[in-house]
């Protein structure tokens, strides 16, 4: 079987990420995969070709430079007749409208695509999404990351047999320990370390954080904020005048995109993901690998991995009051981190690993592909 996948960039984030493990798995089980991207790099981030072609898997790149370039269609349908794949995977909306192309001039192309997350009110192009409704109809199969991912889309108007849900998934035992002491390089001894991963947008909740960090203060004077996450539209000098507004140039730190996730992870006390939408929540999974409780909003799907109470603790998105006392209660509770943390991994090995998200990819795969081929011998 031989699976082309196509995704906006090679930039590190959430979806590119889940695509490189998603990648390595499918080759360690003999699927031939090649991965093509509109575009490699995005500013204040990193490509992950590198990690690609380590890896042995071929990567295009569509040179789709500006989101006004159109010749990318033009592109992915030609390296679809080159490379003629069994499959067709596109992932994220530019990919996906590419991936529509394609399959409208590529006979016989089978076209999945995976749905990356709840296009809301707060989506740049959602004067598009009646384009994506329709366009997502036309893909032979729809690859939602979490049940409200589903849910949004059979709501709105997908019919529910094309859209199955296959979760995120990572290698747990690559959280497990550190390869560096944060905590000393940051010149942290005795404080209660608070942290969070997500690129800097309003979305994403981080000035909710910041807000709660008076409150949290008020309980544990040694707590600290550290934001990790790159900026690729200068949203962070709003949360600067933020976190100078509120005299907290001590307390809160943003440090910028970190290469090495797992230690900044080991280095925290709590992990808090304030975010007011997503289609699923990888860094949360990530956290809980790592042995972390969470504190995070109560939306779905972030109710999909955090089990309330017992992996960490869910309160209204949008509330820095609520994010402050559930912080302050996990920072004053050693026993219950512990608890919590301990759940949190064996939860993410059972229900977040890729082998499992590899298994059910190809069985996916295999299910369209059989379907087309009936689909064939009664034509």
């Amino acid at each position: 079987m031989k699976v082309l996948h196509l995704i906006n960039t090679l930039s590190v984030g959430g979806a590119e990420l889940h695509l490189l493990t998603l990648c390595r798995f499918l080759k360690a089980r003999n699927v031939d995969i090649v991965v093509a991207c509109l575009r490699e790099k995005v500013t204040d981030s990193r490509s992950l070709r590198p990690d690609f072609e380590r890896q042995g898997i071929r990567v295009i790149d569509l040179q789709a430079d500006s989101r006004y370039d159109s010749r990318f269609l033009g592109r992915i349908v030609k390296s679809v007749k080159a490379e003629q794949p069994d499959i067709l995977h596109t992932h994220l909306p530019r990919a996906d409208l590419a991936g529509a192309f394609a399959s409208i001039f590529v006979a016989n192309v089978v076209w999945v695509c995976s749905v990356h997350a709840i296009y809301s009110n707060d989506w740049s192009g959602r004067w598009s999404m009646p384009l994506f409704d329709y366009l997502w109809r036309r893909a032979d199969k729809i690859v939602c990351i979490s049940h409200a991912v589903r849910d949004w889309l059979v709501g709105r108007g997908m019919p529910a047999s094309k859209a199955k849900v296959v979760y995120y998934g990572i290698e747990p035992e690559l959280f497990a320990r550190a390869r560096v002491n944060l905590r000393q390089q940051w010149g942290f001894a005795d404080e209660a370390i608070v942290g969070s991963i997500g690129r800097l947008e309003p979305r994403k909740g981080h000035d909710v954080l910041i807000r709660a960090m008076p409150e949290l203060c008020r309980f544990v004077p040694n707590a600290r904020l550290l934001i990790a996450g790159h900026d690729p539209w200068g949203y962070g000098k709003n949360l600067v005048q933020l976190i100078d507004s509120l005299h907290l140039q001590q307390q809160v730190r943003l440090v910028g995109f970190q290469s090495d996730v797992v230690s900044f992870l080991k280095a925290i006390d709590v992990f808090a993901f304030a975010s007011l939408s997503e289609g699923f929540g990888q860094v949360i999974v990530e956290a809980m690998a790592a042995g972390k409780p969470v504190v995070a909003s109560k939306i779905p799907p972030l109710t999909e991995i955090a089990l309330d109470g017992d992996t960490g603790l869910l309160v209204d998105r949008g509330d820095p009051k609520a994010f402050a006392g559930a912080i302050t209660r996990l920072l004053r509770e050693p026993i219950e981190r512990e608890r919590m943390g301990t759940l949190g991994r064996e939860r993410v090995k059972k229900f977040f690993s890729a082998d499992r998200m590899c298994h059910e990819t190809i069985s996916l795969y295999e299910s369209v592909l059989e379907q087309r081929s009936a689909l064939k011998a009664t034509a």
